[in-house]
């Protein structure tokens, strides 16, 4: 089975800034269209020659963001660039691929959906809505590359006549793995049933792309999984070894409660 790997695509949506300007206000229009742009020009090297290079640069960009959205998320008025500001942080975090960044793309990510919230209706689209899926999207990625499940499923067999301990525990894994990646995918899906999806023609296809991405990689994991499930309870029915999960527990773990939207299609 081919190696399955997740790799999201990343939006970059510049906002301007309208009406009757301070000095200050100029600046940081400025400043917030250079970090966006900056961000997309980081982004848009999708191999870049120097991996820690770009990580660093992705960072210190997050920290910057970050910083400009602390700034301004208590200023009245300013808030949807505070938004606009944490959507560039909470991507370039989740971009560096760092593992030390981790609670910081929660954090940014969790303090642009609460702004989100207090604005309700006057709070801008599509920031909000890519902050809803920052979260999901990189734990999904996370888990699809690098828990390695196509690699785990490939070292089990339960059609040789043999059932190891060793099988049966790497099965255990899968399925934690698989129970994540469901969360995972159903709040993706989630994001679906968004109205304001319907009014933004390039966020709503940014959404469907990734969404049937995301279940294009859970859906035939968990079949397989669930047929190595019934291969075990009908070769080895009398096991001593438990397996820990039935074929009716395996198949409900492959359902969700949503499908991608059928304006997706």
């Amino acid at each position: 089975m081919k190696k399955l790997t997740i790799r999201f695509i990343i939006g970059i949506s510049v906002f301007l800034l309208a009406g009757c300007a301070t000095v200050e206000d100029v600046r940081r229009a400025s400043d917030l269209i250079r970090t966006d742009n900056e961000l997309a020009r980081i982004l848009e090297d999708d191999r870049p020659i120097d991996q820690i290079a770009a990580e660093t640069d992705l960072i210190n960009l997050a920290t910057h963001a970050k910083g400009e959205a602390d700034a301004l998320k208590g200023t009245q008025g300013k808030i949807p660039d505070a938004i606009a500001y944490y959507r560039i942080a909470s991507t370039a975090y989740w971009r560096s691929g760092s593992p030390g960044v981790v609670n910081l793309m929660f954090e940014v990510s969790n303090s642009g959906t609460d702004l989100c919230s207090k604005l309700g209706d006057r709070a801008p689209d599509r920031d909000c809505l890519f902050l809803r899926l920052v979260i999901p999207f990189a734990g999904l990625e996370s888990n699809a590359n690098g828990s390695g499940l196509s690699g785990l499923l490939d070292n089990v067999n339960f059609n040789d006549e043999n059932a190891s301990s060793g099988e049966i525990d790497t099965m255990g894994k899968i399925q934690v793995s698989l129970i994540q990646a469901k969360s995972l995918v159903q709040k993706i899906l989630d994001v679906g049933e968004d109205d304001r999806l319907l009014s933004h023609p390039g966020m709503r296809e940014y959404f469907c792309d990734n969404a049937k991405q995301a279940l294009d990689f859970y859906d035939p994991t968990a079949a397989v999984f669930v047929a190595k499930v019934k291969e075990f309870h009908e070769n080895f029915p009398n096991n001593s070894l438990s397996l820990g999960v039935t074929l009716e527990e395996a198949r409900e773990l492959r359902k969700l409660e949503k499908d991608v939207p059928s304006f997706c299609q």
